[in-house]
């Protein structure tokens, strides 16, 4: 059924590779010992003054605001009324409403839960099957499951994998990753069932699943991976997708301190010891080590300036 994949990959938004301009690869790709896990390894680019651009990895990732938290089904309406009509106004009313699902409480994690969003997009190609932030009430309360909920097809085994995401960006690394996998660790262990952890997403899923496809064709054979009564459900796979941001005092304080390059060559000194302290934080958790689990790091100059940052680029 070659179809389905061909319709899951076109759920895919994916950008020209913009954020490349504001990232630079340390090491992508990497094993992780002892487990099924990758890591993906990232920093922030210094402008030619030698300055982070924090400021602007904040802003483009504010861009992806509608992407990220609007349903497919509005987004398709509003590209059709612009074509229709020139109008942008759809549009832009969509973007007033991004803005109100998003919290404006300090401590927010949905700067992190939105790059996680854009890095699985662009880095892993999975396309994210519901938008969690359209099911919230009120942009004062957080969405209670997993942070992201991203699908693949395999036509070998006609089997989908659902793989669940968890952001966590801390002040140490060490903290960022106990709990980032203290949380994802229910979402792939527990077996499903009327009370199990994923319970409750996966009937949202199939719920709300209509506003996020926009495809009837691929959603009538979806929800029956969903459904325990359908022998499709037997093919069901859970895997994880998590990003880490943790601080670092390895980036230039002052203008033309240090060179990208410079900057990159010291966080690939690091690179090892990140590999074995993710790796014994998975493999805290009993079968855990066993799962597909594609984990990207990021250090920054402040997780806490990034979060202040964000939310005034959203208040705009």
């Amino acid at each position: 059924m070659s179809w389905i994949e061909d319709s899951i990959k076109n759920l895919l938004i994916k950008g020209e590779g913009e954020i490349f301009s504001r990232i630079e690869t340390i090491g992508i790709n990497l094993d992780i010992s002892g487990t099924n896990a990758k890591a993906y390894c990232y920093g922030l680019k210094l402008d030619a003054q030698g300055n982070p651009r924090v400021n602007d990895l904040i802003e483009f990732v504010t861009t992806k605001l509608i992407d990220y938290s609007i349903p497919k089904k509005l987004q398709d309406e509003a590209k059709e009324q612009l074509l229709k009509t020139g109008s942008t106004s759809k549009i832009l009313e969509l973007g007033k409403r991004a803005k109100l699902l998003f919290t404006d409480l300090e401590k927010t994690g949905e700067f992190g839960e939105m790059l996680l969003y854009i890095l699985v997009q662009e880095i892993l190609e999975l396309p994210q099957l519901i938008s969690k932030m359209s099911l919230k009430t009120s942009g004062q309360l957080h969405y209670q499951g997993a942070d992201g909920i991203h699908v693949k097809y395999d036509k070998l085994d006609d089997s989908l994998s659902l793989y669940w995401g968890e952001s966590k960006m801390e002040q140490t690394m060490y903290s960022g990753l106990r709990n980032c996998f203290i949380s994802l660790k229910s979402f792939l262990l527990d077996t499903y069932g009327h009370d199990s952890t994923q319970t409750r997403d996966l009937h949202l899923i199939t719920s709300n699943i209509s506003e996020n496809i926009n495809n009837p064709e691929l959603e009538d054979i979806l929800v029956r991976y969903f459904d325990l009564n359908d022998d499709l459900s037997n093919k069901l796979k859970y895997k994880g997708v998590c990003f880490v941001g943790f601080n670092s005092s390895h980036y230039p304080t002052s203008p033309l301190e240090k060179t990208t390059e410079e900057l990159i060559k010291t966080f690939e000194k690091e690179v090892s010891n990140w590999l074995v302290s993710s790796g014994t934080q998975i493999k805290n958790h009993v079968n855990l080590e066993k799962f597909e689990i594609h984990l990207f790091l990021i250090p920054f100059p402040s997780v806490q300036d990034f979060r202040t940052h964000f939310l005034k680029a959203i208040a705009k």
